[in-house]
């Protein structure tokens, strides 16, 4: 059995009892709240190894701001969005703010079931790795990547990545120098889970916006037209 704990934020019970029935088996341990305000009071009581929640609850756009400040909190923690906005912009802007998932609804509840597993079980291997002794450093050209924490430096500056993001990074950052194609680092970064050509773009991008002094005028991540992309940790 599992003892992890998440978090479900939704205004709405019928999908709060779904959720619960959808994990209740796995041993999970299941928090809920339906408001921003209670979320922020259980998260000063308890430490969640991942939160679902849903884009709009009593405002629009309640989702994202929590996405924002649990973020802002701990940069590696696994955020899956659960919405019924289903757009390519909705989707796009969800990844941007700090997602690693987006699910839509209506959803399936084994397949529900079967991410947050997965996602918590690369959770526990992340932890199972920053615990054993190893060379704790990459270092790369403006770049240093610290193993151990999972934290990247720019010129000794921490920059705050998602999980996702991170795993990004690290690719990068280990194969420096090289082009790949957008399956290339589908297969190498997120082999057990779909992703598209357009979901590593949205990744691509924010990592730029973070790292490079000029997003629009990317120094470290190039883009090779019709190959893919590269890392050239000293700048163009």
């Amino acid at each position: 059995m599992r003892d992890e704990k998440i978090l479900v934020i939704d205004d709405d019970p019928a999908i709060l009892r779904l959720i619960w029935k959808s994990l209740q088996s796995t041993g999970i341990l299941i928090y809920q709240s339906d408001s921003v305000e209670k979320t922020v009071d259980i998260m000063t009581r308890v430490k969640f190894d991942l939160f679902l929640l849903d884009i709009s609850l009593a405002h629009e756009n309640d989702g994202y701001y929590l996405a924002q400040m649990i973020r802002e909190q701990d940069p590696i923690v696994p955020i899956l969005f659960l919405s019924g906005k289903k757009n390519e912009e909705d989707i796009i802007a969800g990844l941007e703010m700090g997602a690693d998932y987006y699910i839509t609804k209506p959803f399936l509840p084994s397949l529900l079931k079967a991410q947050v597993v997965a996602t918590l079980d690369r959770g526990q291997v992340l932890k199972k790795h920053q615990a054993v002794p190893k060379v704790n450093k990459i270092l790369a050209g403006d770049f240093q990547f610290d193993k151990a924490r999972y934290q990247l430096y720019k010129k000794e500056k921490l920059i705050k990545l998602s999980s996702q993001e991170t795993k990004l990074m690290q690719f990068f950052m280990e194969n420096p120098d090289q082009v790949f194609s957008k399956a290339q680092i589908y297969q190498s970064v997120w082999n057990d889970c779909e992703r598209d050509g357009n979901t590593i773009m949205v990744f691509i991008n924010h990592l730029r916006n973070k790292i490079e002094d000029e997003p629009k005028k990317a120094r470290y991540i190039k883009t090779v037209w019709g190959l893919g992309y590269t890392f050239l940790p000293q700048g163009d």
